[in-house]
């Protein structure tokens, strides 16, 4: 044991440096951009044939305002939040970068050089933070530059981009993405297993969540009001803020016409999930025998 503890912003930096030196997170990064440049080229094609005479003038009308800047800048930033594609690429990240570690023995060649618990999993989980706010920017610069070129050619300029605003806006579509972080830190401090902290964190994120949303929409309005509070309806609320009425979907539409709760319950419920499955993960991992 060392007579000096570790900062806490020199584990944070340590644990940049494996987190960021891992093949995983830039692999993650690649497929999030082609894909969503891939789904910007569809829609774009789509609206340039005329959809083969399907797409009524008011959704086409709504699609070019999608596609073209400054809006399109914050329907790409839809792509990354936590209800929809974000969740699921933060459940295989979170997963294997805090499970890993009890395979690779180093939490307890960490604690064994007299570096608190607490500091340590806090300098995981903010490293945590900045892996997603890349997931988000990465969706900003691919979607950007897809639509930026549309616009142009459309437009001849790309217009005012309202920096100040769009920054807001990556916070808060990072935002949605905490409690899906979270949980799945959650999963992986308790199990050690890499395998079950993201099936569970995918499973939640794909099926549980969208199909428990789904039911209880069906059941009465009273359990729609429910649903509600779960975090994918809670993320909702907070991308309606950056998009509008109108936004992109990649995987389940869930409910689409329950009434959402406001911008603010929704961040402090987001944050209140948040802060509640990392105190328990801090709580498990003090107790925890990392020996074994």
């Amino acid at each position: 044991m060392t007579g000096h503890p570790m900062s806490f912003w020199a584990l944070v930096w340590i644990e940049g440096k494996k987190l960021f030196s891992r093949l995983l997170l830039w692999v993650e990064l690649a497929v999030l951009a082609l894909l969503v440049v891939s789904l910007h080229v569809a829609i774009i094609a789509t609206l340039q044939t005329g959809g083969r005479g399907d797409l009524p003038p008011d959704a086409a009308r709504a699609l070019r305002q999608m596609l073209t800047w400054p809006d399109a800048l914050n329907t790409a930033l839809a792509f990354a939040n936590g209800g929809e594609l974000g969740g699921m690429l933060v459940a295989i990240l979170v997963g294997a970068f805090v499970a890993q570690e009890y395979t690779w023995h180093t939490v307890h060649l960490f604690l064994s050089r007299g570096v608190s618990r607490v500091r340590f999993l806090l300098a995981k989980f903010t490293v945590v933070l900045v892996a997603l706010a890349l997931i988000v920017l990465t969706t900003l610069v691919a979607g950007g530059a897809v639509t930026g070129v549309y616009t142009y050619t459309r437009e001849g300029t790309l217009g005012a981009v309202p920096v100040g605003t769009l920054a807001v806006n990556v916070a808060r579509v990072t935002f949605t993405l905490l409690p899906y972080a979270a949980l799945t830190f959650l999963l992986a401090v308790v199990t050690r297993s890499a395998m079950v902290a993201i099936g569970v964190g995918l499973g939640y994120s794909l099926l549980v969540e969208n199909l428990v949303v789904e039911m209880l929409s069906l059941v009465s309005d009273q359990a729609a009001r429910v649903a509600r509070f779960m975090p994918t309806m809670l993320a909702k609320s907070i991308v309606q803020v950056v998009t509008g009425e109108t936004q992109m979907n990649v995987g389940m539409n869930v409910a689409p016409s329950l009434p959402l709760l406001s911008p603010n319950v929704a961040a402090l419920l987001l944050g209140g999930y948040t802060v509640a499955f990392l105190a328990l993960a801090v709580w498990w991992f003090r107790r925890q025998d990392v020996t074994v």
